[in-house]
Protein backbone atom coordinates (compact mmCIF):
# COMPACT_ATOMS: atom_id res chain seq x y z
CA UNK A 1 0.00 0.00 0.00
CA UNK A 2 1.09 3.21 -1.23
CA UNK A 3 1.47 5.79 1.47
CA UNK A 4 -0.30 9.00 0.26
CA UNK A 5 -0.84 11.91 2.17
CA UNK A 6 -4.52 11.41 2.25
CA UNK A 7 -2.92 8.16 4.43
CA UNK A 8 -1.42 10.13 7.10
CA UNK A 9 -4.48 11.40 8.25
CA UNK A 10 -4.97 10.59 11.83
CA UNK A 11 -8.44 9.03 13.37
CA UNK A 12 -9.13 11.88 14.88
CA UNK A 13 -8.94 14.01 12.05
CA UNK A 14 -10.44 10.99 9.55
CA UNK A 15 -13.32 11.45 12.15
CA UNK A 16 -13.77 15.10 11.95
CA UNK A 17 -13.52 14.89 8.11
CA UNK A 18 -16.57 12.61 8.08
CA UNK A 19 -18.23 15.35 9.99
CA UNK A 20 -17.36 18.30 7.99
CA UNK A 21 -17.69 16.48 4.60
CA UNK A 22 -21.70 15.37 5.46
CA UNK A 23 -22.09 18.67 7.34
CA UNK A 24 -21.49 21.19 4.09
CA UNK A 25 -23.32 19.03 1.33
CA UNK A 26 -26.63 18.51 3.71
CA UNK A 27 -26.39 22.13 5.52
CA UNK A 28 -25.65 23.58 1.69
CA UNK A 29 -28.67 21.98 0.20
CA UNK A 30 -31.11 22.74 3.16
CA UNK A 31 -30.72 26.78 2.13
CA UNK A 32 -32.34 26.22 -1.36
CA UNK A 33 -34.68 22.66 -0.50
CA UNK A 34 -36.03 24.18 3.21
CA UNK A 35 -36.33 28.21 2.52
CA UNK A 36 -38.02 26.97 -0.64
CA UNK A 37 -40.52 24.35 1.09
CA UNK A 38 -40.93 28.10 3.95
CA UNK A 39 -42.46 29.62 0.99
CA UNK A 40 -44.67 27.08 -0.47
CA UNK A 41 -45.96 26.43 3.25
CA UNK A 42 -47.48 29.90 3.53
CA UNK A 43 -45.03 31.48 5.67
CA UNK A 44 -43.13 34.67 5.44
CA UNK A 45 -40.25 36.63 6.62
CA UNK A 46 -38.84 39.75 6.30
CA UNK A 47 -35.47 39.71 8.18
CA UNK A 48 -32.28 37.33 7.55
CA UNK A 49 -32.36 36.37 10.54
CA UNK A 50 -35.60 34.95 10.36
CA UNK A 51 -34.89 33.05 7.16
CA UNK A 52 -31.67 31.84 8.48
CA UNK A 53 -33.57 30.31 11.66
CA UNK A 54 -35.93 28.51 9.07
CA UNK A 55 -32.73 26.83 7.03
CA UNK A 56 -31.48 25.88 10.97
CA UNK A 57 -35.25 24.61 11.82
CA UNK A 58 -35.71 22.38 9.02
CA UNK A 59 -31.30 20.79 8.68
CA UNK A 60 -32.55 19.79 12.45
CA UNK A 61 -35.34 18.36 11.57
CA UNK A 62 -34.02 16.49 8.43
CA UNK A 63 -31.64 14.93 11.11
CA UNK A 64 -34.73 13.31 13.01
CA UNK A 65 -34.62 15.76 15.26
CA UNK A 66 -38.33 16.75 16.65
CA UNK A 67 -38.81 20.43 17.28
CA UNK A 68 -41.82 22.39 18.69
CA UNK A 69 -42.42 25.65 17.42
CA UNK A 70 -45.36 27.77 18.97
CA UNK A 71 -47.07 23.95 19.44
CA UNK A 72 -46.37 23.38 15.61
CA UNK A 73 -44.25 20.20 14.86
CA UNK A 74 -41.93 20.63 12.08
CA UNK A 75 -41.07 17.38 10.24
CA UNK A 76 -40.03 18.50 6.42
CA UNK A 77 -40.68 15.50 3.92
CA UNK A 78 -37.54 16.00 1.93
CA UNK A 79 -36.66 12.17 1.88
CA UNK A 80 -34.60 12.90 -1.34
CA UNK A 81 -32.35 15.37 1.20
CA UNK A 82 -32.70 12.56 3.60
CA UNK A 83 -31.36 10.42 1.39
CA UNK A 84 -28.57 13.15 0.23
CA UNK A 85 -27.33 12.93 4.10
CA UNK A 86 -27.26 9.41 4.35
CA UNK A 87 -24.96 9.20 1.20
CA UNK A 88 -22.33 11.53 1.97
CA UNK A 89 -22.46 9.94 5.52
CA UNK A 90 -21.60 6.55 3.95
CA UNK A 91 -19.22 7.92 1.31
CA UNK A 92 -17.10 10.39 4.02
CA UNK A 93 -16.61 7.12 6.04
CA UNK A 94 -15.54 5.09 3.40
CA UNK A 95 -12.97 7.70 2.59
CA UNK A 96 -11.97 9.03 5.88
CA UNK A 97 -11.55 5.25 6.97
CA UNK A 98 -9.80 4.40 4.48
CA UNK A 99 -7.10 7.67 4.85
CA UNK A 100 -7.09 6.16 8.83
CA UNK A 101 -5.34 3.28 7.51
CA UNK A 102 -1.81 2.35 7.08
CA UNK A 103 -0.01 -0.80 5.81
CA UNK A 104 1.54 -1.89 9.11
CA UNK A 105 -1.92 -1.36 10.17
CA UNK A 106 -3.35 -4.92 10.83
CA UNK A 107 -6.84 -4.16 12.47
CA UNK A 108 -8.87 -2.33 9.99
CA UNK A 109 -12.10 -2.98 11.53
CA UNK A 110 -11.09 -1.61 15.18
CA UNK A 111 -9.19 1.77 13.12
CA UNK A 112 -13.06 1.80 11.01
CA UNK A 113 -15.00 1.79 14.42
CA UNK A 114 -12.63 4.25 16.13
CA UNK A 115 -13.37 7.11 12.99
CA UNK A 116 -16.87 6.18 13.78
CA UNK A 117 -16.84 6.78 17.30
CA UNK A 118 -14.97 10.31 16.53
CA UNK A 119 -17.63 11.17 14.08
CA UNK A 120 -20.54 10.38 15.79
CA UNK A 121 -18.97 12.60 19.07
CA UNK A 122 -18.01 15.83 16.35
CA UNK A 123 -21.58 15.29 14.62
CA UNK A 124 -23.58 15.31 17.61
CA UNK A 125 -21.82 18.56 18.96
CA UNK A 126 -22.69 20.52 15.83
CA UNK A 127 -26.47 19.49 15.92
CA UNK A 128 -25.72 20.71 19.83
CA UNK A 129 -24.35 24.38 18.68
CA UNK A 130 -26.84 24.69 15.96
CA UNK A 131 -29.79 24.26 18.26
CA UNK A 132 -28.35 27.53 20.03
CA UNK A 133 -28.87 29.31 16.84
CA UNK A 134 -32.97 28.90 16.93
CA UNK A 135 -33.83 28.68 20.72
CA UNK A 136 -37.35 26.65 19.41
CA UNK A 137 -39.58 26.35 22.48
CA UNK A 138 -39.29 22.78 23.05
CA UNK A 139 -36.66 20.65 22.00
CA UNK A 140 -35.53 17.32 23.16
CA UNK A 141 -32.07 17.11 23.79
CA UNK A 142 -31.89 13.27 23.93
CA UNK A 143 -33.11 13.17 20.25
CA UNK A 144 -31.03 16.13 19.76
CA UNK A 145 -27.94 14.25 21.13
CA UNK A 146 -29.65 10.35 20.02
CA UNK A 147 -30.72 10.67 16.53
CA UNK A 148 -27.80 12.05 14.64
CA UNK A 149 -25.67 9.26 16.52
CA UNK A 150 -27.84 6.99 14.93
CA UNK A 151 -27.83 8.02 11.54
CA UNK A 152 -23.82 8.84 11.45
CA UNK A 153 -23.56 5.17 13.09
CA UNK A 154 -25.73 3.25 10.92
CA UNK A 155 -24.15 4.84 7.63
CA UNK A 156 -20.45 4.54 9.33
CA UNK A 157 -20.92 0.65 10.35
CA UNK A 158 -22.02 -0.21 6.60
CA UNK A 159 -18.27 1.90 5.83
CA UNK A 160 -17.08 -0.39 8.19
CA UNK A 161 -17.91 -3.49 6.95
CA UNK A 162 -16.74 -2.98 3.11
CA UNK A 163 -13.34 -1.05 4.51
CA UNK A 164 -12.55 -3.69 7.31
CA UNK A 165 -14.30 -6.46 5.83
CA UNK A 166 -16.68 -7.03 8.53
CA UNK A 167 -20.02 -7.01 6.59
CA UNK A 168 -18.95 -9.59 4.08
CA UNK A 169 -17.82 -11.99 6.75
CA UNK A 170 -21.37 -11.46 8.47
CA UNK A 171 -23.36 -12.01 5.42
CA UNK A 172 -21.30 -15.40 4.46
CA UNK A 173 -22.27 -16.75 7.72
CA UNK A 174 -26.32 -16.14 7.23
CA UNK A 175 -27.25 -19.22 6.34
CA UNK A 176 -28.40 -19.55 2.09
CA UNK A 177 -31.99 -19.43 2.70
CA UNK A 178 -31.56 -16.14 5.09
CA UNK A 179 -29.11 -14.51 2.18
CA UNK A 180 -31.38 -15.45 -0.61
CA UNK A 181 -34.67 -13.78 1.42
CA UNK A 182 -32.50 -10.73 1.94
CA UNK A 183 -31.71 -10.52 -2.24
CA UNK A 184 -35.16 -10.75 -2.80
CA UNK A 185 -36.05 -8.29 -0.50
CA UNK A 186 -33.59 -5.73 -2.00
CA UNK A 187 -34.67 -6.61 -5.91
CA UNK A 188 -38.60 -6.34 -5.06
CA UNK A 189 -38.14 -2.88 -3.21
CA UNK A 190 -36.25 -1.64 -6.17
CA UNK A 191 -38.99 -2.99 -8.89
CA UNK A 192 -41.63 -1.60 -6.62
CA UNK A 193 -40.07 2.20 -6.52
CA UNK A 194 -39.16 1.80 -10.37
CA UNK A 195 -43.10 1.44 -10.55
CA UNK A 196 -44.25 4.13 -8.31
CA UNK A 197 -40.88 6.19 -10.80
CA UNK A 198 -43.07 5.29 -14.19
CA UNK A 199 -46.48 6.56 -12.27
CA UNK A 200 -44.41 10.02 -11.94
CA UNK A 201 -43.46 9.86 -14.90
CA UNK A 202 -46.40 9.15 -16.67
CA UNK A 203 -47.92 11.64 -15.23
CA UNK A 204 -45.66 14.22 -15.76
CA UNK A 205 -46.05 13.96 -19.34
CA UNK A 206 -49.75 13.72 -19.28
CA UNK A 207 -49.59 17.25 -16.96
CA UNK A 208 -46.48 18.77 -18.18
CA UNK A 209 -48.41 21.72 -19.79
CA UNK A 210 -50.00 22.72 -15.82
CA UNK A 211 -46.88 22.44 -14.67
CA UNK A 212 -45.07 24.74 -17.11
CA UNK A 213 -48.61 27.49 -16.51
CA UNK A 214 -47.98 27.54 -12.61
CA UNK A 215 -43.66 27.86 -13.28
CA UNK A 216 -44.76 31.18 -15.17
CA UNK A 217 -46.98 32.22 -12.37
CA UNK A 218 -44.50 32.50 -10.40
CA UNK A 219 -41.71 35.69 -10.06
CA UNK A 220 -38.23 35.96 -9.36
CA UNK A 221 -36.49 34.89 -12.61
CA UNK A 222 -34.00 32.19 -13.27
CA UNK A 223 -33.25 32.33 -9.96
CA UNK A 224 -36.60 31.14 -9.18
CA UNK A 225 -36.86 28.67 -11.93
CA UNK A 226 -33.28 26.90 -10.44
CA UNK A 227 -34.57 26.85 -7.29
CA UNK A 228 -37.98 25.29 -7.83
CA UNK A 229 -36.44 22.75 -10.18
CA UNK A 230 -33.23 21.74 -7.08
CA UNK A 231 -37.04 21.63 -4.48
CA UNK A 232 -38.46 19.42 -7.16
CA UNK A 233 -35.47 16.65 -7.40
CA UNK A 234 -35.38 16.62 -3.70
CA UNK A 235 -39.20 15.74 -3.55
CA UNK A 236 -38.88 13.31 -6.31
CA UNK A 237 -38.23 10.52 -4.21
CA UNK A 238 -41.39 11.26 -1.99
CA UNK A 239 -43.22 11.50 -5.33
CA UNK A 240 -41.92 7.80 -6.24
CA UNK A 241 -43.04 6.47 -2.78
CA UNK A 242 -46.44 8.22 -2.16
CA UNK A 243 -47.39 6.92 -6.57
CA UNK A 244 -46.56 2.83 -4.90
CA UNK A 245 -48.93 4.17 -2.15
CA UNK A 246 -51.86 5.64 -4.39
CA UNK A 247 -51.31 2.20 -6.16
CA UNK A 248 -51.71 0.33 -3.13
CA UNK A 249 -54.97 2.49 -2.03
CA UNK A 250 -52.94 3.67 0.17
CA UNK A 251 -54.25 7.75 0.99
CA UNK A 252 -52.07 10.34 0.06
CA UNK A 253 -52.23 13.77 2.13
CA UNK A 254 -51.32 16.48 -0.30
CA UNK A 255 -51.98 18.97 2.51
CA UNK A 256 -55.02 20.58 4.70
CA UNK A 257 -58.15 19.05 3.00
CA UNK A 258 -56.77 18.03 0.21
CA UNK A 259 -56.25 14.08 -0.70
CA UNK A 260 -55.63 11.29 -3.33
CA UNK A 261 -56.45 7.90 -3.80
CA UNK A 262 -57.65 5.19 -6.00
CA UNK A 263 -61.08 6.04 -5.70
CA UNK A 264 -61.13 10.18 -5.51
CA UNK A 265 -59.67 13.14 -5.28
CA UNK A 266 -59.89 16.18 -3.13
CA UNK A 267 -58.14 19.22 -3.78
CA UNK A 268 -58.86 22.06 -1.39
CA UNK A 269 -56.03 24.26 -1.33
CA UNK A 270 -52.23 23.88 -3.01
CA UNK A 271 -49.20 25.81 -2.84
CA UNK A 272 -48.95 27.17 -6.38
CA UNK A 273 -45.81 25.39 -6.82
CA UNK A 274 -45.20 23.22 -10.63
CA UNK A 275 -44.65 20.00 -9.70
CA UNK A 276 -48.36 19.84 -7.67
CA UNK A 277 -49.47 20.43 -11.47
CA UNK A 278 -48.46 16.95 -12.23
CA UNK A 279 -51.46 15.75 -9.44
CA UNK A 280 -54.78 15.04 -11.22
CA UNK A 281 -58.28 16.82 -10.62
CA UNK A 282 -60.00 13.59 -11.60
CA UNK A 283 -59.26 9.92 -11.75
CA UNK A 284 -60.44 7.71 -14.75
CA UNK A 285 -62.78 4.75 -13.18
CA UNK A 286 -59.88 1.86 -14.26
CA UNK A 287 -57.51 3.06 -11.96
CA UNK A 288 -59.48 1.48 -8.96
CA UNK A 289 -58.06 -1.76 -10.42
CA UNK A 290 -54.08 -0.64 -9.77
CA UNK A 291 -54.41 -2.77 -6.69
CA UNK A 292 -54.06 -5.73 -9.25
CA UNK A 293 -50.27 -4.55 -9.31
CA UNK A 294 -49.20 -4.79 -5.92
CA UNK A 295 -51.27 -8.46 -5.76
CA UNK A 296 -49.27 -9.57 -9.16
CA UNK A 297 -46.23 -8.80 -7.06
CA UNK A 298 -46.80 -11.15 -4.48
CA UNK A 299 -47.72 -13.62 -6.89
CA UNK A 300 -43.93 -13.20 -8.18
CA UNK A 301 -42.73 -13.06 -4.68
CA UNK A 302 -44.44 -16.18 -4.15
CA UNK A 303 -42.95 -17.68 -7.37
CA UNK A 304 -39.22 -16.64 -6.74
CA UNK A 305 -39.68 -18.23 -3.49
CA UNK A 306 -40.86 -21.55 -4.24
CA UNK A 307 -39.80 -24.74 -2.28
CA UNK A 308 -40.09 -28.04 -2.43
CA UNK A 309 -41.32 -28.23 0.98
CA UNK A 310 -44.07 -26.05 1.50
CA UNK A 311 -43.10 -24.89 5.14
CA UNK A 312 -40.31 -23.25 3.85
CA UNK A 313 -42.04 -21.88 1.20
CA UNK A 314 -44.37 -20.54 3.20
CA UNK A 315 -42.28 -18.77 5.65
CA UNK A 316 -40.05 -17.24 2.76
CA UNK A 317 -41.91 -15.91 0.89
CA UNK A 318 -43.58 -14.31 4.00
CA UNK A 319 -40.86 -12.74 5.49
CA UNK A 320 -40.19 -11.44 1.43
CA UNK A 321 -43.52 -9.63 2.00
CA UNK A 322 -42.67 -8.49 5.46
CA UNK A 323 -39.30 -7.40 4.73
CA UNK A 324 -40.44 -4.85 1.30
CA UNK A 325 -43.66 -3.93 3.56
CA UNK A 326 -41.38 -2.67 6.59
CA UNK A 327 -38.79 -0.60 4.88
CA UNK A 328 -41.55 0.54 2.71
CA UNK A 329 -43.45 1.38 5.90
CA UNK A 330 -40.14 3.73 7.08
CA UNK A 331 -39.89 5.41 3.96
CA UNK A 332 -43.08 6.45 4.00
CA UNK A 333 -42.49 7.69 8.02
CA UNK A 334 -39.51 9.56 6.69
CA UNK A 335 -40.83 11.22 3.23
CA UNK A 336 -44.32 12.56 5.42
CA UNK A 337 -44.73 15.35 7.78
CA UNK A 338 -45.61 18.90 8.34
CA UNK A 339 -44.09 22.45 8.18
CA UNK A 340 -45.82 25.30 9.91
CA UNK A 341 -49.21 24.94 10.22
CA UNK A 342 -50.85 26.52 6.80
CA UNK A 343 -50.80 24.48 3.88
CA UNK A 344 -48.26 22.03 4.33
CA UNK A 345 -49.46 21.13 7.99
CA UNK A 346 -50.44 18.01 6.92
CA UNK A 347 -48.11 15.96 4.16
CA UNK A 348 -47.63 12.24 2.93
CA UNK A 349 -48.69 9.04 3.97
CA UNK A 350 -49.53 7.09 6.71
CA UNK A 351 -46.62 4.50 7.24
CA UNK A 352 -49.32 2.05 9.40
CA UNK A 353 -51.41 2.30 6.50
CA UNK A 354 -48.64 1.85 3.76
CA UNK A 355 -47.38 -1.64 5.53
CA UNK A 356 -51.09 -2.82 5.97
CA UNK A 357 -52.20 -2.38 2.57
CA UNK A 358 -48.86 -3.61 1.01
CA UNK A 359 -48.77 -7.21 3.29
CA UNK A 360 -52.62 -7.10 2.14
CA UNK A 361 -52.01 -7.05 -1.42
CA UNK A 362 -48.73 -9.17 -1.36
CA UNK A 363 -50.03 -12.18 0.86
CA UNK A 364 -53.06 -12.16 -1.60
CA UNK A 365 -51.01 -13.06 -4.41
CA UNK A 366 -48.71 -15.20 -2.25
CA UNK A 367 -51.60 -17.52 -0.85
CA UNK A 368 -53.03 -17.71 -4.94
CA UNK A 369 -49.99 -19.04 -6.15
CA UNK A 370 -49.27 -21.62 -2.81
CA UNK A 371 -52.82 -22.75 -2.70
CA UNK A 372 -52.74 -23.62 -6.59
CA UNK A 373 -49.65 -25.22 -6.29
CA UNK A 374 -50.82 -27.01 -3.48
CA UNK A 375 -53.84 -28.35 -4.84
CA UNK A 376 -52.12 -29.25 -7.97
CA UNK A 377 -49.64 -31.10 -6.21
CA UNK A 378 -52.61 -32.90 -4.02
CA UNK A 379 -54.09 -33.94 -7.36
CA UNK A 380 -51.18 -35.40 -8.76
CA UNK A 381 -49.90 -37.30 -5.89
CA UNK A 382 -53.67 -38.93 -5.92
CA UNK A 383 -53.28 -39.75 -9.60
CA UNK A 384 -50.26 -41.45 -9.12
CA UNK A 385 -50.95 -43.42 -5.94
CA UNK A 386 -54.61 -44.28 -7.33
CA UNK A 387 -53.74 -47.21 -9.99
CA UNK A 388 -50.99 -48.77 -7.26
CA UNK A 389 -53.74 -49.69 -5.07
CA UNK A 390 -56.33 -51.41 -8.36
CA UNK A 391 -53.32 -53.14 -9.03
CA UNK A 392 -52.48 -54.70 -5.94
CA UNK A 393 -56.51 -55.35 -5.64
CA UNK A 394 -56.74 -57.49 -8.39
CA UNK A 395 -53.68 -59.67 -6.73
Amino acid sequence: MIDTPVQRHSVVTAGLLVTLWTFLITFGSSVILIFTTWILAGDSSTSISEAFKVVIWGYLAMQGVPLVINSTILSLPFLGFLLLTLLSLYRSSRWAIRSALHEEMKRPTLISLLVVSVASISYCLVIAVLRFFVDPLNINWISVMLKPTVMVVSMSILAVGTVGGTWSLIFDDLDEVIKRIIKLILRYLLLVLLIGFLVVAVAIGLNYRNMLLIQSSLLGGIVAVIAVIISGIGWLPNFILWAWAWITNSTVALGAGSNISLNSVTISQLPAWPWFGLIPTTLPSWTRYFFLIPIFIGVLMAISTKNKKISIWIVSSFFVALGVSAILSLLGFLSSGSLGNNLLLNFGVSPKEIFQRNMTWFLIGQAFVILVVFAWRKNRQSQITQPVDVDSGEE
